[in-house]
């Protein structure tokens, strides 16, 4: 096992180390907004959950615009260059969002109550509450969990410390977000969809190995 991987494994599990006894997966596809997800992680973590494995679709400019706002990047930079159809108009849907959401650079929660986005909210709501509740999140490697993860770190900074990102972005913005939280993902393999259940897989045989050397 590598040195990297046992120490992300302390620093999220404890040291001494002590592994997850329910595992709970959570695919965000919509969701109702930053309240529900609070009240979502809650509900976990009363039923006994100690890992959610945390993964998101994106849809729509919103985590793009908090991309950009709060790395500091241009509307291009942000959705990146690509030849799919209706790059212009997700270019000009991000500049004039992100134009409206400036005067939010400082307050969390009115940047995604201006950006109604409701998966993107429910996604901030679960990564800063069951952090705040010290319960570990494996996350998974799109863009809106990227963006929600940059949300709810202002939200609640300490949560960072039991987010374990599975696996580097394939949108460069998003590996960017994780960097300026200085957490690195488990993965670098250029994977997409489901990724984060690879990564899960790394953990469970990481933690299995740690375990046997105590052990032994």
């Amino acid at each position: 096992m590598t040195g990297r991987l046992a120490s992300e494994l302390a620093r999220v599990f404890g040291d001494p180390l002590v592994p997850p006894r329910a595992v709970v997966r959570v695919q965000v596809g919509e969701g109702r907004g930053l309240a529900a997800g609070r009240e979502e992680a809650d509900r976990l973590v009363d039923a006994g959950a100690d890992l959610v494995v945390l993964d998101a679709a994106t849809r729509g400019p919103g985590p793009l615009v908090v991309l950009a706002l709060l790395l500091d990047l241009d509307p291009v930079t942000a959705v990146g260059t690509t030849t799919d159809e209706g790059w212009r108009e997700l270019v000009l849907d991000v500049r004039s969002t992100l134009r409206t959401a400036r005067p939010f650079l400082g307050d969390p929660e009115g940047l995604l109550a201006h950006l109604d986005d409701g998966a993107l909210g429910r996604v901030v709501g679960l990564l800063e509450r069951l952090g705040s509740r010290r319960t570990a999140v494996l996350v998974g490697g799109g863009t809106t969990a990227a963006a929600a993860a940059l949300v709810a770190s202002r939200l609640a900074p300490a949560a960072t410390e039991h987010w374990l990102p599975g696996s580097v972005p394939r949108h460069p913005p998003a590996a960017q977000a994780w960097r300026s939280l200085g957490l690195t993902p488990l993965l670098d393999l250029g994977l997409g969809a489901g990724s984060v259940d690879v990564a899960a897989a790394v953990v469970r045989v990481g933690l299995e190995q740690i375990l046997e050397q105590l052990g032994a």
